[in-house]
């Protein structure tokens, strides 16, 4: 029997390219993608063995329809991959005020997990959450004033959405007591924008394009955090070497998550702003 996997942001990048090895693995995927002829297009790319289902991680009704489709057509879940997230985006709010990048990137991954923890117990199953080296760069627990404009920037917000993406799961781990295994990885920094065979787009070139990776790079750490059999949140997969290049090794987090007090206030606050807790 095939077991289920669930990849959120399959549409592209690192998303399908772990979709795809998952499918060639023997898994049934759900391509979890907010836009609906993207991942439509994505369904087709990847083949039978996949099925799309819509799902906009900023909106929580989206994601209790998703999760109560999963609930209804499915008997449980293998593998959770939260790896869906905005990059660098303008201020923007959420129909429910939220900055978007917290919305998606750290309130979706908190929404959607613990709306399909029961899902995930009933195989024994796991939940990867995608991180990036950008967490490093993060310096200090933000919980004041998260959703306004002031001491916002793209590039500040998005460093303090991985930082607490990974404290999240950390934290899970640590609440949820081995009923469900919890991994990170991040990808170093991959050419994962040039990766959506079935779309020609133009891509822009930064200053991390000339350090970037081919997208195996970024895609191995998530493959060997969802395939090792002894995992822990202490650590994320990644490349070797300096997190960039290489085969997937492990590294140690952002300081801030190893402390156990600012875990716990960040999840008490997710859970009184989104009025969900385990």
């Amino acid at each position: 029997m095939k077991k289920l996997a669930i990849v959120t942001g399959a549409n592209k990048g690192l998303g399908l390219s772990v979709a795809q090895q998952l499918v060639h693995d023997n898994y049934k995927v759900i391509l979890a993608c907010r836009d609906i002829t993207k991942g439509q297009q994505a369904e087709k790319f990847l083949g039978e063995e996949t099925t799309f289902i819509e799902l906009d991680l900023s909106d929580p009704k989206s994601i209790d329809n998703f999760s109560n489709e999963i609930s209804q057509s499915y008997s449980g879940v293998d593998v959770l991959y939260n790896n869906a997230g905005l990059i660098y985006q303008d201020f923007n709010l959420t129909e429910e005020g939220f900055e978007s990048m917290i919305a998606v990137n750290y309130f979706g991954a908190y929404r959607l997990t613990l709306r399909l923890l029961d899902n995930l117990r009933e195989n024994k199953g796991r939940m990867v959450q995608v991180s990036s080296l950008s967490m490093y760069l993060a310096r200090k627990l933000y919980l004041k004033n998260l959703h306004s404009k002031e001491s916002f920037t793209p590039s500040s917000r998005y460093n303090l959405t991985n930082l607490y993406r990974s404290m999240f799961a950390c934290e899970l781990e640590k609440r949820i007591n081995s009923e469900v295994s919890v991994a990170i990885a991040h990808p170093g920094i991959t050419k994962s924008r040039q990766s959506r065979p079935y779309e020609v787009t133009n891509i822009r070139k930064s200053a991390f394009t000339y350090i970037s990776t081919n997208i195996a790079t970024g895609t191995e750490p998530v493959l060997k955090a969802i395939q090792a059999k002894d995992i822990s949140a202490q650590k994320t997969f990644a490349p070797k070497y300096f997190g960039i290049y290489g085969k997937p090794g492990t590294m140690r987090l952002n300081r801030l998550v190893y402390n156990d007090e600012l875990r716990k206030q960040l999840w008490d606050y997710t859970a009184e702003e989104l009025n969900l807790d385990l």
